[in-house]
């Protein structure tokens, strides 16, 4: 057993590292950082912050954004009412649950939008306000106006569309000006649940009500970019926003969040900064001889050989797991040694069906 261990290790040691980083001291395990502090602007951590990502649901808060524009300008108010189209009700993922034909106002699209992720509410407000094209057109031409450089919007709710990315730096941007200008928009990011239909939406921000100070922003997630999420607290007169792009399950999107605000509030971030808006270089491979690791390689490749009644494989990868099966197994049960099979039960599944693109969480 103890042999077989050593080989599991060992495969983890010279097997390529996963699309996703380590967490480390230095480094949070997601594909692109930007962390701020809101009052003097300061950047507290960097990481790959102009790598462009697809902004998922994010792309909502540049939606909001116009409206309070437009709201403000005089051309709307949240009283409005809208009624809503096949278009909308019809719109995926999602949804703070749209009827067409209904009638609601403004202010519960924007509620929609904030608190339940609502694709369908984003349609209905671009509709109203001359329809998808021209809106995403006003959103785009915002986005210029902040300095937002490497960001392309394609539609006002953020569902997968080729073209459409943005950066940490740019959604940076979007967030201190949005917060900047239109302060009480936090009304409805704090907000935890609505509504609406019959049907309770929480919020996809889980960090409200579990994070200390933690009062908005928002969250997104399609396949090509993980787990997105704009985070802002306060405590006391200091407030930190951070965006966190490309966690590979929400759960680690929401811990490396935690993390980095911590470190932001507690002064500890200093130890992480030492590459503070410089690109991540690729790590190179660790500077074993080529020789020595072919032999650590194929001693691991012979000792695999003779045990193969062990029925054990293992994932070669820097976050590889310990999984009880594999070609072997099956060769040994076929032959008549299902005495010693039960480990082997525990293979993985293999995906099914095509992958959710879903601009939410």
């Amino acid at each position: 057993m103890r042999r077989i261990l050593f080989l599991l290790i060992l495969l983890c040691l010279i097997g390529p590292r996963t699309a996703f980083p380590a967490k480390n001291a230095g480094k949070l395990a997601v594909k692109s950082a930007l962390v701020t502090e809101y009052g003097s602007g300061r950047t507290l951590y960097s990481q790959d912050a102009d790598r462009q990502i697809p902004p998922a649901s994010l792309t909502k808060v540049m939606t909001m954004y116009v409206v309070f524009d437009l709201v403000a300008s005089g051309k709307a108010s949240f009283a409005d009412r809208v009624k809503v189209s096949r278009n909308a009700d019809r719109t995926g993922g999602s949804t703070m649950g749209l009827r067409a034909g209904e009638v609601v106002t403004l202010d519960e699209l924007m509620r929609g939008m904030a608190v339940a992720s609502g694709n369908d509410a984003c349609i209905a407000v671009a509709e109203h306000f001359g329809g998808v094209p021209a809106f995403v057109g006003l959103m785009n031409r915002k986005a210029r106006e902040l300095g937002m450089t490497g960001t392309t919007f394609k539609n006002p709710n953020g569902l997968p569309a080729a073209g459409q990315f943005t950066t940490a730096r740019d959604l940076t941007k979007l967030a201190v000006s949005y917060l900047r200008h239109y302060p009480q928009a936090l009304r409805y990011h704090s907000t935890t649940e609505i509504n609406h239909n019959g049907a309770v939406h929480g919020n996809t921000n889980r960090l409200l009500g579990s994070y200390d100070g933690a009062d908005g922003i928002k969250t997104g997630y399609v396949d090509a970019s993980g787990y997105n999420i704009i985070a802002t607290a306060k405590r006391g007169d200091t407030r930190v926003i951070a965006v966190v792009l490309g966690g590979r399950t929400k759960q680690v999107r929401n811990r490396e969040a935690v993390r980095i605000l911590d470190a932001s509030f507690s002064g500890a971030v200093q130890t992480m900064v030492a590459a503070c808006d410089m690109p991540e270089p690729e790590q190179p491979a660790k500077s074993l001889s080529k020789r020595g690791s072919s032999k650590r390689h194929a001693k691991a490749m012979h000792i695999a050989k003779a045990e193969r009644h062990a029925k054990v494989s293992a994932r070669s990868g820097a976050s590889a797991r310990f999984d009880a099966h594999d070609a072997t197994t099956k060769k040994s049960r076929k032959a008549g040694k299902a005495g010693k099979a039960p480990a082997a039960k525990t293979a993985q599944k293999k995906p099914s069906g095509k992958a959710k693109h879903v601009a939410s969480r």
